[in-house]
């Protein structure tokens, strides 16, 4: 037999993947304000709907709704979820988790975070000696070669691929040129070549964490365009349930398998974790919840 779990649930998790309270009691299903508060609002960032955990309390709980009482907590359900999502309290909070996660910082490091980087090199330079540093001159400088030959390469790579390529070969030249340059140091004046390394070395620390914090940013910016709308972030979820819950076969016929009931039919084995949970559900709730589904996304258009 369909494990009848209600449809408040189905409801839950095709269409609050947004922080939705609600303001009277649930208890009927097993569940608090709380409980939906938290379980509902940590769905935020997921990127696909998926099939809810139901505790066994809660789904004992909501067996003992009958069917014909399910449509309408479908609608007593959506109605909350329609307040909510309207008001200056999901307004507020949604605000401030894009603030928060999507922040645009200062890509730049600070002149005494670079006090701090430089004099941390020129300490980690004090116990090196000429005789294990002169390989390792020689390799970056002969590696100035090969980045010079890799300069033919440029115009067979895709246009939007070039950029990235010639600032890689334009670094790898520098190095080699700036070794090249300190090379002689080795020898004549080991203390002076210690310290221009360890320049050389605060100075890519400095450059390669100011990247990162480009990157942060751009990201960030990226993500924010994404998120930034939750009318847009609500109709792509009731898009993805409606995808995935239509075509539900509610005669399909199960077996018990090693203890675990299989679909007859081995092709519904492969259906998704929405379509499964549906079929469990039956076609009154989940018709039902389809239905409130499309006319909501169809309000947001």
């Amino acid at each position: 037999m369909k494990n009848k779990i209600s449809i408040l649930f189905l409801y839950a998790f095709c269409l609050c993947f947004l922080n939705f309270t609600f303001s009277e009691d649930f208890s009927e299903m097993g569940a608090t304000r709380k409980d939906f508060q938290e379980r509902l609002w940590n769905t935020l960032q997921n990127n696909t709907v998926n099939s809810p955990y139901v505790s066994s309390s809660v789904k004992a709980a909501c067996r003992a709704i009958s069917t014909e009482n399910q449509a309408a907590a479908i609608h007593k359900a959506g109605g909350f979820v329609k307040d909510y999502f309207k008001s200056d309290e999901f307004k507020n909070r949604y605000n401030n988790w894009l603030s928060k996660n999507f922040q645009q910082t200062d890509a730049k490091v600070s002149e005494q975070r670079k006090a701090e980087i430089l004099a941390s090199r020129l300490k980690g330079v004090q116990g090196l000696k000429a005789a294990d540093m002169a390989p390792i001159v020689d390799i970056q400088i002969q590696s100035g070669e090969t980045y010079a030959g890799m300069e033919g390469m440029l115009t067979s790579l895709p246009a939007d691929q070039r950029a990235d390529f010639k600032k890689t070969i334009e670094n790898g030249k520098q190095t080699a040129a700036f070794f090249k340059k300190i090379k002689p140091l080795l020898k004549s004046d080991f203390e002076a070549f210690k310290k221009q390394y360890a320049e050389f070395l605060a100075a890519d620390e400095i450059a390669q964490s100011e990247q990162t914090m480009a990157k942060n940013n751009q990201q960030n910016a990226e993500e924010y365009e994404k998120w930034k709308d939750p009318k847009k972030v609500l109709s792509a979820r009731l898009t993805e349930f409606l995808d995935k819950s239509k075509g539900v076969d509610f005669a399909a016929k199960t077996k018990v398998v090693d203890n675990r009931d299989k679909f007859v039919n081995a092709a519904y084995e492969g259906k998704n974790d929405v379509w499964k949970f549906c079929y469990r559900m039956g076609a009154g709730p989940t018709n039902a919840a389809r239905g409130f589904a499309q006319q909501w996304l169809t309000e947001l258009k």
